[in-house]
């Protein structure tokens, strides 16, 4: 069943494709999302279920092409968002799998990576676990991307004998292919297929050493005055506007080189400049964490590790920082439960593929972002009101243009400008624009399927698309649980107040490339939804049939960057997990130090305010 959904979707995949898709949902993280699926599949073979769901009796098998597609299509665009789930998780699947592959790729004139990756050593030497294994040291930081990277050296700066584990492994310049599938498998969560629990949004973060730090897109805000403010006074956290503060973000921008002196636009900039002048928007040049970053051709890779090592990632500053002075550093390592004994930590348990290792620390510092930190709290028993509550995603999707000119959207700086034209409509809540490279994974997810031909004609314009990326500062959470085996579970549902500002990016981006010359405009919708630019009412016209699509999970494609303030900072235990402290409420010796201990959503990338909060999180704990 599966090989034929797959050859449906994708008729000129490869032969093994269903096989390869299997493949993939065979490493989904969670037992049950493996279930659902093959209830799914197995549903499609009744006839019965085919009649009343898509008005053929037919098993699926037994369909034509035109009739499986029709089918296909029902689910996709359905009112039920079961179905609609079910459908996006194949097409995420199928479609991502095969434009990832070499062949599928240079099918849609993708030029894939420009040479082989380059022959560098690998500086860090992580410790190896051959065999159940004790250790034990002053601080266990669970985490190594831009909290855990910093707080495990600054700590160990300040004479503690630190301990790291992550989660994901070891990849450096010469592990760099710049093949899509390559780096999703090695250096992003679950492969690049973690989403919410109703797949409403993909969640694309970090699983490598140095975290998301590795895979980012450089850009390097300092955390804004106003969000400043609105910590310090509505959260009651006042060091948020102190010197002290202050000094953190300056010494972490010093250490990576923030600058905007490398900040050429690329083909995507220089459309997403052309719109804002014409309409006089607003734009700025974004600050970014490079050195030596050439800004050409070989650049727009970076979402899958910099070869050049111009990235200042915490791989090649913060880690090899604590490496060099003595911090040990274990990989693939899933920490599965802190170790809470009479209100104080004793310090953590974890496997490394099939052994144990047990870690005694005086504190531990849990650092393993938005989704993971809580469910670990959450699996050691921690029991607060706001933990895996508050959790806020920056909503991110993108309006897309067919231009007349190539863009050639996957390379090039990864992100040169932005626009904060429309960052404040109500209290420090709205959106900002900018850019983000496009390679055939992303294309994929975005274009919609109706038919083969039709999802197979938006992937064959991707040399000429180009995106306004809509990052939206959202004001109503998510929230993080468990489920059964202890594994994180992420829900979200865009509120009414967020989904009122998305609309107006929408509609804000559609007439930023109607200036910029776009041929036709569309969105990352189930159905396929666009227009040409002509007046005024053209696009009015268009906004109204986006609305008849729907905004529900799975009809509008979503995806999140940022994930933050699931273990929130504040000054009762009653609404936060930390204390101003970084101490987790009630629990000697426990800190949390990474994304989601901010009070709210940051508004702005928020890899700089980690590193701040983690930076002064070190001092603190290094007193205690």
């Amino acid at each position: 069943m599966l090989r034929a959904v797959a050859t449906t979707l994708v008729p000129d995949g490869a032969a093994d494709l269903g096989d390869q898709v299997a493949e993939s949902i065979s490493g989904l993280p969670r037992p049950r999302d493996r279930a659902e699926l093959d209830l799914l599949l197995r549903l499609l073979d009744f006839s019965v279920v085919n009649l009343v769901l898509s008005g053929i009796p037919k098993a699926f098998t037994a369909m034509s092409g035109i009739e499986r597609e029709r089918c296909l299509r029902g689910w996709a665009t359905s009112r039920l968002p079961q179905r609609r789930k079910a459908f996006q998780a194949l097409k995420r699947l199928t479609t991502v799998r095969h434009y990832t592959t070499a062949a599928g790729a240079h099918s849609i004139g993708y030029p894939g990576p420009l040479g082989p990756p380059p022959s560098v050593p690998k500086p860090i030497k992580p410790l190896v676990v051959a065999t159940d294994t004790t250790l034990s040291c002053d601080v266990v930081v669970i985490g190594s991307g831009a909290g855990g990277g910093v707080v495990a050296a600054e700590l160990n700066a300040a004479g503690k004998d630190v301990i790291v584990l992550e989660k994901g492994g070891y990849q450096n310049e010469g592990d760099f292919t710049h093949r899509e599938a390559d780096a999703l498998r090695t250096m992003y969560d679950a492969g690049g297929l973690l989403a919410t629990s109703d797949l409403g949004l993909v969640v694309l973060q970090g699983s490598t050493l140095g975290g998301g730090t590795v895979i980012n897109y450089t850009t390097s805000f300092a955390t804004p005055d106003a969000v400043r403010h609105e910590w310090a006074s509505e959260h009651d956290l006042p060091h948020f506007e102190t010197a002290e503060y202050t000094r953190s973000i300056e010494a972490v921008a010093r250490r990576l080189g923030v600058n905007t002196d490398q900040a050429k636009p690329s083909g995507r900039d220089q459309i997403l400049i052309r719109g804002l002048e014409r309409l006089g928007w607003h734009h700025g040049l974004l600050p970014r964490d490079v050195q030596g970053c050439a800004q050409d051709d070989g650049c727009g890779y970076c979402g899958m590790g910099c070869r050049r090592g111009a990235k200042q990632s915490t791989l090649i500053t913060y880690l090899q920082d604590a490496a060099a002075r003595g911090t040990r550093i274990v990989v693939n390592c899933d920490v599965q439960r802190v170790m809470i004994e009479a209100g104080r930590v004793t310090g953590v348990t974890a496997r490394v593929e099939n052994h144990t290792v047990s870690v005694r620390a005086k504190s531990v510092v849990v650092a393993a972002g938005s989704i993971h930190s809580p469910a670990l709290l959450l699996r050691s028993g921690v029991h607060l009101h706001a933990l895996g509550r508050n959790l806020a995603l920056h909503p991110a999707t993108a309006v897309l243009a067919h231009m007349n000119e190539d863009v050639r959207p996957w390379t090039g700086t990864v992100q040169a400008h932005y626009s904060d034209q429309f960052a404040d409509l109500d209290r420090g809540y709205g959106f900002k624009f900018e850019t983000a490279p496009v390679h055939p994974s992303l294309q994929a997810l975005a274009a919609p399927w109706e038919s083969a031909a039709s999802h197979r004609a938006r992937m064959t314009q991707l040399r000429r698309t180009a995106p306004v990326g809509i990052l939206l500062r959202d004001r109503f959470g998510g929230r993080v649980t468990v489920d059964r085996h202890g594994a994180a579970v992420t829900h979200y549902r865009l509120s009414s107040y967020d989904r009122a500002h998305l609309r107006r990016a929408i509609a804000a981006a559609a007439e930023l490339l109607e200036a910029a010359g776009a041929r036709d405009i569309w969105l990352p919708l189930a159905r396929a939804v666009s227009y040409e630019p002509s007046t005024t009412a053209a696009r009015e016209g268009w906004l109204r049939r986006v609305d008849a699509a729907g905004w529900g999970s799975n009809q509008l494609l979503l995806v999140t960057f940022h994930q933050m303030a699931s273990c929130r900072m504040g000054a009762s235990a009653a609404t936060s997990v930390v204390d101003a402290e970084h101490r987790v409420w009630g629990i000697r010796g426990l800190y949390v130090a990474d994304a989601s201990t901010f009070p709210s959503a940051s508004g702005v990338n928020p890899m700089l305010t980690v590193m701040a909060i983690a930076h002064r999180a070190a001092g603190v704990i290094a007193t205690h």
